[in-house]
């Protein structure tokens, strides 16, 4: 009997556990590990922030998925991996041993690089503290979210939404280092800054270089007064991967070759925004890469416990995305098509409430 070990439930994880659902390997053990029953999802985060959501909106019940799929589900934060003797020591003691293991566990919403972030940025990553810290940021009277991104954009948008809606006359300051999602183009980028700007957004272009108890400062010298930070700036890998001597790349993310694989350590796989290819070092960490190495994931992993040959992984150069801009009105970028207004919201709306429903049991 063989024992496979699913450590976090992301999108790669939850694939698996849909498969299984079906299918059944009279000699492979299932088992899934995570440090809460319920996973979040990040796509639906900007939506519960305005309160277009509940929390049960937003959230996949692992443990009643891991019971449709005969998977044992075990609630238990990983606090190392010996990958030579194939266990996993988890926080209350428990030892787990493995046959073969996948991660999927995300990545941190840090930066080591900006002086005090650690200590005092709200941190909503792991996904099941999200809610918790959305309440602490929604209280807040000078919110401060770090990062030009689609995540940092998006978030801010919805906050200030909210606000708006509650009439608290609070308004959401955003620090970014270059213009908002530069990296989807220069038409992109102007539209989306003209609705930050008309949102009642602050929006500051300044690059962080520390965070103290009451300020922002930046490296032109400003102070940014704030009583809650939020750094959305860019993810940062999972300590774990790195204390555990696992084979990571230079920002300590799991390095894998196109099978998802771990060249030294066969037996150990990975998927989703804690991992890093070889071959394609420049993949960026989203759903829809986090989506497609589900398939090549089970695959891989069903057939290293059987012997057989493994699929190779190809990521996804070109995709859609849609952020959430407040008062139920997105923005869709593909390429050079830009648009925003209510159906790019209500198509977004539709994909990530098609997402939950899918997961659901």
């Amino acid at each position: 009997m063989k024992r496979i070990v699913l450590v976090g439930g992301g999108h790669a994880h939850l694939h698996c556990l849909r498969e299984l659902q079906e299918d059944y390997f009279h000699n492979i053990e299932w088992i899934l590990v995570s440090s809460s029953r319920y996973q979040y999802y990040s796509g639906m985060f900007s939506g519960y922030t305005e309160g277009l959501y509940t929390e049960e909106d937003i959230r996949v019940d692992l443990e009643k998925l891991c019971l449709s799929a005969n998977v044992t589900f075990k609630e238990m934060t990983v606090m190392s991996i010996d990958p030579k003797s194939q266990k996993l020591l988890g926080d209350q003691g428990d030892i787990l041993d493995y046959d073969i293991l996948s991660l999927d566990i995300g990545s941190l919403n840090t930066n080591p690089t900006i002086d005090g972030l650690d200590q005092h940025n709200l941190k909503i990553k792991p996904n099941h503290l999200f809610s918790e810290k959305i309440e602490q940021l929604r209280s807040s009277e000078k919110p401060v979210i770090i990062g030009g991104g689609a995540a940092g954009v998006e978030m801010a948008l919805s906050l200030q939404a909210w606000h708006k809606k509650q009439h608290t006359g609070v308004h959401v300051t955003l620090i970014h280092s270059s213009p908002v999602m530069e990296e989807t183009g220069e038409k992109a980028s102007k539209r989306l800054a003209q609705i930050v700007e008309e949102s009642g957004i602050r929006s500051i272009q300044q690059r962080v270089s520390s965070v103290t108890g009451t300020h922002v400062e930046t490296k032109a010298g400003d102070e940014v007064l704030y009583d809650e930070v939020l750094y959305l700036g860019g993810p940062s890998a999972p300590r774990l991967l790195k204390s555990s001597k696992l084979p990571v790349d230079e920002n300590g993310y799991l390095l894998l070759n196109s099978h998802l694989q771990t060249e030294l350590y066969p037996m150990i796989f990975g998927a989703g925004d804690c991992i890093s290819l070889e071959s394609h070092q420049d993949t960026p960490r989203n759903g829809v890469n986090a989506v497609r190495q589900g398939p090549v994931l089970y695959h891989n992993l069903v057939s290293q416990a059987k012997g057989e040959a493994l699929q190779t992984y190809t990521p996804q150069r070109r995709f859609l995305a849609i952020l959430s801009t407040g008062g139920k009105r997105g923005f869709l970028v593909y390429e050079q098509l830009v648009v925003s207004g209510r159906w790019a919201w209500h198509l977004k709306n539709w994909i990530d409430k098609s997402f939950i429903q899918k997961n659901s049991v």
